[in-house]
């Protein structure tokens, strides 16, 4: 035995393994180590990229709902959908500012200076929509609003139109979904209201006209935020509607203490409706930073659904078949031309 190990022994020195051999074989192993463990670093950071993006989109659904429903329960307590609206913007104001202030996300303050028409022109937009959508909801069920809500792609092509653009027949083709949808579910409405129709269709052609504003700002100042954007545009909506209030509503102070003692969830309702408003538009804005245009856009058409049914649920509305139906055409259509033309968009060489 001691012989046979010491001719292995000269073998191996006869006839030694080649030293670039040794460092491949042992840089083989080293390497193969070094990409499983970057491949499981790769899988962690795409697990908590996807668990990242549903936690905004929990936050972004559910702050819609929690704002929709709280403002309806709000409307009775402080009498206006117009003392409602400065309540929203008030609260979004300071919340945007504190963001702003601590240094949130490495976010920092910006002055609007080069801008300062548009942002007071995209204020009173966004405070006059804003209006009409929480006046128009006391004529309304919440659920009805955002059906009629599901309209707003038609108004965003009669402006496209009205500017000299054109519309593809298969985008005509979703509209006319979502206008059979929208009349099914408001004409077999009970207590149904034109002066509520006509509200929700000014709302839905100021939140269009919002987008038209915002973007073109945006376009023009590329340093400026989505933050900074929506924290300009509160407070100076919040200027206009402190205006309209005084008009129509007489003293704020005064119509609201009335009401501090009648119920004890004013306070409560007050604060889930100011942090939902606040955090849904916010939500909105980081899901679309994470993910596409498309998805987004699949995203922010699902979320009125979600709306609808939990309105539904905790309001105890009843629905009929025919709404039903109509419900899933709005809500179908208005999801279509979504994805439709943010895909046109999307395509290169197409505007």
């Amino acid at each position: 035995m001691k012989r046979t190990s010491a001719m292995k022994d000269a073998g191996r020195k006869q006839h030694p393994e080649p030293v670039g051999m040794r460092d491949l074989s042992a840089g083989s192993k080293g390497q193969g180590g070094k990409k499983d463990v970057q491949y499981a670093k790769s899988q962690q950071k795409a697990e908590a990229s996807i668990a990242g993006i549903g936690f905004w989109f929990v936050v972004w659904y559910g702050s819609s709902v929690l704002c929709n429903n709280s403002s309806k329960e709000l409307l009775p307590l402080v009498g206006s959908g117009r003392v409602l609206t400065l309540m929203q913007l008030i609260a979004s104001s300071i919340l945007g500012l504190t963001v702003l202030s601590c240094g949130v996300g490495g976010l920092k303050l910006k002055k609007c200076s080069g801008y300062q028409r548009q942002i007071w022109i995209l204020g009173a937009i966004f405070a006059t929509s804003f209006l009409c959508l929480n006046v128009g909801m006391q004529y309304m069920h919440v659920s009805m609003a955002m059906v009629l809500r599901a309209t707003e792609p038609l108004f965003a092509v009669v402006i496209i139109v009205v500017r000299g653009g054109t519309v593809k027949l298969s985008i005509c083709a979703t509209l006319v979904m979502v206008v059979l949808g929208a009349a099914m579910c408001a004409f077999s409405e009970p207590k149904f209201s034109m002066t509520g129709l006509a509200l929700l269709g000014l709302a839905n052609f100021g939140f269009t006209m919002r987008s038209v504003t915002a973007k073109a700002i945006k376009d023009e100042n590329s340093d400026v935020d989505n933050v900074n954007l929506f924290f300009h545009c509160c407070w100076r909506g919040a200027i206009f509607q402190a205006v309209v209030v005084s008009c129509f509503d007489l003293n704020l102070a005064t119509l609201l203490s009335g009401h501090f003692g009648d119920d004890p969830r004013f306070f409560y309702l007050a604060a889930v409706n100011s942090i939902g408003y606040f955090m849904y538009l916010q939500a909105s804005f980081i899901v679309l930073s994470k993910v596409g245009v498309v998805s987004h856009t699949v995203g922010n058409s699902l979320r009125r659904p979600v709306c609808i049914a939990l309105a539904v649920a905790y309001f105890g509305n009843k629905i009929t078949s025919v709404q039903l139906l109509g419900i899933i055409l709005a809500c179908v259509g208005a999801g279509a031309y979504s994805v439709l033309k943010a895909s046109s968009s999307a395509t290169p060489g197409k505007k």
